[in-house]
This record gives structure tokens, C-alpha cells and sequence, in this order.
């Protein structure tokens, strides 16, 4: 028994080793479990996003260019009007945030979850007393369409 345990931990360590080495996270169907404290931080590459901002993604579905991840937003942060051309789907980690979706705006706090529609022109603030993380999945490529 123990000798299958350690060649199974030969085949499954290299192959969990190789997947973070190349910088890229795995496909929706290859990763189980997120944990937070793990996440790896990271400033958006797109130059557009006011600095502040960090993400962390966990799993990227390549078919449709869709994603899973974190962002993270220091308290008083704000985040313009913008729209993607896939629906989004975000809950929030922790703080409280203040979307306004298509006109409409919506106090959200931890546990909480909304739906952005595709091309559904939208922004997020978060609160002073806290930083903010949500966990966002969208169903397709993450573009930014700014609204100016």
C-alpha cells in the first residue's frame, strides 16, 4: 500500500509542479479547491484599470476564453463604468461594495452574489472601512469595454 501511495505522489507531484511552473491556471475541469490565503496577487495587465486593483486567478476555461478568479480592491476604491461581452457572475469574499448595473445600483456585503449581463454597462466601488474581494466568474473572454 505504501509503495503505491509513494508512485502515485511520483505521478501527481511532477504534474501539479509543471502546471504552476508554466505561470498559467489550470482549465475549469482540472482544478477542485481554492483557498484564498493561497491566492497569488497580481496587478491587471490591462493598463486601462486605475492601480489598486489586484487579481488572482484560479481557472480559466480555454473553449469559450472564460475565467474564475479573485480581485481585490483596497477600501474606497472604484472601479469605472465599463461592459463585457460575456455574462458575469461575482460574489463577495468580504467588504461592502456598491454596483451600479445599467442605472441601477445595489449594496452588496460578504456572502452576497450578483449577475452581470453581457453588455450590461457597470461599476463596482468598494466602501472606506474594509478592502473588497469578490470571486468572478465569467463565461466568456474577459474584456474591457470602457464606457466614457
Amino acid at each position: 500500500m505504501q509503495r503505491a501511495l509513494r508512485l502515485s505522489l511520483l505521478v501527481v507531484l511532477p504534474a501539479a509542479l509543471a502546471l504552476a511552473a508554466d505561470g498559467k491556471p489550470p482549465t475549469m475541469d482540472e482544478q477542485q479547491v481554492a483557498h484564498l490565503k493561497d491566492a497569488k496577487w497580481a496587478a491587471p495587465k490591462a493598463p486601462e484599470i486605475p492601480p489598486g486593483a489586484m487579481a488572482a486567478p484560479i481557472a480559466a476555461d480555454p473553449a469559450p476564453g472564460g475565467s474564475i478568479g479573485y480581485a481585490k480592491f483596497p477600501p474606497g476604491y472604484a472601479f469605472p463604468m465599463h461592459w463585457h461581452s460575456a455574462t458575469e457572475f461575482t460574489s463577495v469574499v468580504s467588504g461592502t461594495l456598491k454596483f451600479t448595473v445599467d442605472g441601477k445600483s445595489y449594496d452588496l456585503q460578504s456572502g452576497d452574489y450578483i449577475v452581470i449581463p453581457a453588455k450590461a454597462q457597470h461599476k463596482v466601488s468598494c466602501g472606506p472601512a474594509s478592502e473588497c474581494i469578490l470571486l468572478t466568474r465569467r463565461a466568456g473572454p474577459t474584456d474591457y469595454n470602457w464606457v466614457k
